[in-house]
């Protein structure tokens, strides 16, 4: 496993543990602004090789923005977990071409920057894109999600998170979970 993945699944043991004792509640996610259906982007994925999937809403997402009984949890982390609505993510391998990953990654892009998301960051290159958008209303981001994939070593990366988000929290988020990435987002601390 490389270490972009072993990190991110230790993050996800810790949510989990944190989260274990709490029963999973439904919520309308769906009909939130900023949520994005991961399932195209699950189905890709070769369960062969490593995968990393997260799925966390309602009550799993409560119990985490009530932080640990010893409160040595941040009250950053807090405020962000207790106004989400969902955490969606798939990072593996594409089982099949992989310019067929790519042309739904960039078709997914286009989608959502055509229907309101804002990009606020893309890279390409000859083998490789990376998108981050943010879906807002009013003033406030209520979504935000990030497209990766790399041709050359398949590898899929989809994030989602659903409801209101403080993007200067992020980094200090990813700090405390050990999520890689989530302050290099622009605007993050």
């Amino acid at each position: 496993m490389n270490p972009l993945r072993a990190t991110v699944f230790a993050s996800i043991v810790v949510l989990a543990v944190s989260a274990a004792s709490v029963a999973r509640a439904g919520t309308a996610v769906a009909t939130s602004g900023g949520y994005v259906d991961e399932a195209m982007f699950r189905a890709l994925v070769d369960d062969d090789k490593d995968v990393v999937e997260i799925n966390l809403e309602g009550a799993i997402l409560q119990a985490l923005a009530k932080g640990d009984r010893d409160g040595n949890d941040p009250d950053d982390a807090k405020d962000v977990f207790a106004k989400l609505k969902s955490i969606h993510a798939v990072i593996g391998t594409v089982k099949g071409p992989a310019a067929d990953a790519l042309a739904l990654v960039q078709k997914t892009d286009r989608k959502l920057s055509s229907s309101g998301w804002q990009r606020i960051t893309r890279i390409t290159d000859e083998t490789s894109t990376m998108s981050v958008l943010t879906h807002t209303v009013g003033d406030k981001i209520d979504g935000l999600v990030v497209l990766i994939f790399d041709s050359q070593d398949k590898e899929l990366v989809f994030a989602n998170l659903a409801g209101e988000i403080d993007i200067t929290r992020l980094g200090e988020v990813g700090e405390r979970f050990n999520v890689p990435g989530l302050d290099q987002v622009p605007g993050a601390r």
